[in-house]
């Protein structure tokens, strides 16, 4: 249950901190006290959309805290060990907005996201607003209200699954036909250029090596020439060649050495010089013979060449890129291939999944029916204690296989009501009177909370438009839902007040030009008080005190 709530920061709320208690606890308040404030607050800690509005003006960041004990939750103390977040007996939940609207969440003192502040909530706090009855005119809102009261939700799992994995397989479908003209094209393009390509015998070759090649071959004359004009100038010439030069030299500073040792290295390194010109003459010399002029080899490399050029300049890419492009072209067109042995296999599948759904929907249908049976005799039951005596609910459950499928199976529930004796039931939307409606979603709200698992349930004003003998019997209903769980209760009607365990004053007050919001607990004298106020106003008679001091008795000996 929620045991404090803690706020700083918030609209009004300049600093609050509430312990509440077990059983029912009622906030009651002057119109404009800030009841709302507190659930503001509930709601915003447990995952609401944060605004910067909401902060109290001169502070820069609003800070909400709830504190639960989880001691007898189990749920909640598996859904932390799942989520990897510390498991004391406690479970403390943190809110903080700051001016610029943004906002952050802890659980325990981690950090967490939005969507996991709010599956944690659901476990934790059930909430019933006031204008629940305008939800209720929603087809989609009626068949949540009847899910949430099956024993089992495994059909409904079940039926989602295999809605989800229908649908994936005709987006597939979709995908894998959508423009399938124009893959066709493709594909024979593809085959195409890809036979091109593997005709042109260039998939192995370099093409840099290639353009290296052409040139040495197309430049052998050329070539040719001028090695053998260097070999003879370095060493083959009868004429004073190089080589012959420098024999003379090596002779005359071998001389000069013998005349003086200084000229050795000198001798040396001459001698070095006539060796390396007679082995790079002999180098050269082995080049030019390897050379060989072919006609027939360059016409090759030419055509090899120019079929290159033509491949790339059909493909729009560099001649070097012909083999990466080859293996793209390959890899696309393997895709497709694959495509059309998918295309085969994807209806079988498509309709094996659709007859599981088909069967589990009509499961699912079944045990919808049987429960709107039970339901809308339990919400008829309440109803006539709500001052309805003629008033009848029945859901209906309509199996409608030639629909599109949906997550929800071919179910279309609708709520269907009759207030007066001899009227055919109608949809809810079409009950004439406001108070009726309200009514009828209070009977929904307390017959399906009693059924609820949450630990705490929060009433914000449900009994609007009230008032009498059924207000006393919508107090009695909220205190009998309280006897094993919490009941947080917003109301304007002294007969649900006075049924409460426990009894919350909101007020407001102005300090240093601001307004500010107290809530406290109130003693027996304080209720009584109160409760008077509620039922007489601003004039408070010694024969209001006694009809107040009456209601509370009766309540705590109920």
């Amino acid at each position: 249950m929620l045991k404090t709530i803690d706020i700083k920061g918030l609209a009004v709320v300049d600093k609050l901190s509430l312990e509440l208690n077990q059983g029912m606890t009622v906030l009651t308040g002057e119109t404009g006290a800030g009841k709302s404030i507190l659930l503001t607050a509930m709601k915003l800690c447990l995952g609401d959309r944060a605004d910067a509005s909401l902060l109290r003006p001169g502070v820069d960041k609003a800070d909400i805290t709830l504190d639960f004990d989880i001691c007898q939750m189990p749920q909640v103390q598996n859904w932390l060990q799942r989520n990897d977040i510390d498991e004391p007996l406690d479970c403390l939940i943190r809110r903080t907005v700051n001016a610029d609207g943004r906002s952050r969440a802890f659980i325990n003192g981690q950090a967490v996201t939005l969507k996991t502040l709010q599956e944690l909530a659901e476990h934790l706090i059930s909430v019933h607003g006031q204008h629940a009855h305008l939800d209720l005119l929603q087809n989609h809102k009626q068949r949540q209200l009847l899910d949430a009261q099956l024993d089992d939700q495994t059909l409904l799992e079940a039926c989602t699954k295999l809605y989800q994995q229908w649908k994936r397989l005709n987006d597939e479908l979709l995908d894998l036909t959508d423009g399938n003209s124009d893959n066709e094209k493709e594909k024979q393009l593809l085959k195409y250029q890809l036979e091109e390509l593997q005709q042109s015998d260039l998939l192995d070759l370099d093409y840099d090596e290639l353009v290296e090649k052409h040139a040495l071959t197309a430049n052998i004359n050329k070539i040719i020439t001028l090695s053998e004009k260097q070999i003879n100038t370095l060493y083959e010439s009868d004429h004073e060649s190089i080589h012959t030069q420098l024999s003379h030299s090596v002779s005359d500073l071998e001389l000069l050495s013998e005349l003086s040792a200084d000229f050795s290295e000198v001798s040396e390194q001459i001698k070095e010089a006539l060796i390396q010109i007679q082995e790079a003459s002999r180098e050269l010399r082995h080049k030019v013979d390897q050379l060989d002029d072919d006609p027939e080899l360059l016409y090759s490399l030419d055509k090899q060449l120019s079929t290159a050029h033509d491949l790339a300049r059909k493909l729009h890419i560099e001649p070097q890129q012909l083999a990466d492009t080859y293996q793209q072209l390959l890899a696309r067109y393997q895709a497709l291939e694959q495509r059309d042995e998918r295309l085969s296999r994807i209806q079988i599948e498509i309709d094996n999944a659709l007859a599981q759904y088909v069967d589990t929907a009509k499961s699912l249908h079944q045990h919808r029916a049987n429960t709107a049976t039970a339901l809308a005799h339990s919400i008829t039951k309440t109803l006539r204690t709500l001052g309805l005596p003629d008033g009848k609910i029945e859901i209906l459950v309509t199996y409608n296989p030639q629909a599109q499928p949906t997550k929800n199976g071919f179910d279309e529930i609708a709520f269907m009501v009759t207030t007066n004796p001899g009227m055919p039931p109608s949809a809810l939307n079409k009950v004439a009177s406001g108070g009726e409606l309200s009514r009828i979603s209070l009977a929904i709200q307390v017959v399906t909370s009693q059924s609820n698992t949450t630990p705490t349930l929060v009433f914000d004003e449900v009994d609007a438009g009230i008032g009498g003998g059924v207000a006393e019997t919508v107090g009695i209903c909220l205190r009998d839902i309280a006897i094993n769980r919490q009941v947080i209760c917003v109301t304007h009607l002294p007969q649900v007040a006075s049924q409460g365990h426990h009894h919350l004053l909101v007020s407001k007050h102005k300090e240093q030009q601001q307004t500010k919001t107290d809530i406290r607990s109130l003693e027996l004298d304080e209720r009584i008080n109160e409760v008077a106020r509620m039922l007489g106003g601003v004039q408070i008679s010694e024969k209001t005190l006694a009809h107040a001091q009456e209601m509370l008795g009766e309540s705590r000996l109920n």
